[in-house]
């Protein structure tokens, strides 16, 4: 069982303390929405847990094969609604993979990827794209 303690700290920000490590995570409201944007929103936290848990179920099933995913990494793009109901409308993952990764290991991943946990319980109303790329090693500073 995971505990986590999340406190607010005033001006739209809070932070959250996981309990068994002692990490910290502090957030703010975004620009649009009242807050000055000087770390995650809530659902930016959402959209990261996504790509981190993409990663890792991806580094888990590798690592079971006897194979590490160094040199993957990816980038993520959250898009809101526009409307009075505030909620994430879509979230565009963009997964770059070094070029000398073979073809069978791209659709293990993909295939891999698809036992994200937080994807299989985010509602079916948020559209998610993800984008496979292949990218040379020197490329990978975005």
């Amino acid at each position: 069982m995971t505990k986590i303690k999340c406190s607010y700290l005033g001006n739209l920000n809070c932070e959250a303390v996981h309990q068994l490590s002692g990490s910290l995570i502090k957030t703010d409201a975004p620009l649009d929405h009242f807050g000055k944007g000087e770390s995650f929103s809530p659902t930016d936290l959402l959209a990261t847990s996504l790509g981190t848990c993409l990663l890792t179920i991806m580094a888990i099933k590798a690592k079971s094969r006897g194979f590490d995913l160094e040199g993957i990494y990816l980038n993520i793009e959250k898009l809101m609604t526009q409307n009075n109901e505030r909620k994430i409308k879509e979230i565009i993952i963009d997964i770059y993979i070094p070029e000398t990764t073979s073809n069978e290991t791209i659709n293990f991943m993909k295939k891999s990827s698809e036992d994200c946990p937080v994807s299989r319980n985010l509602s079916k109303e948020i559209d998610i794209k993800i984008n496979w790329h292949h990218m040379n090693n020197s490329k990978n500073s975005n």
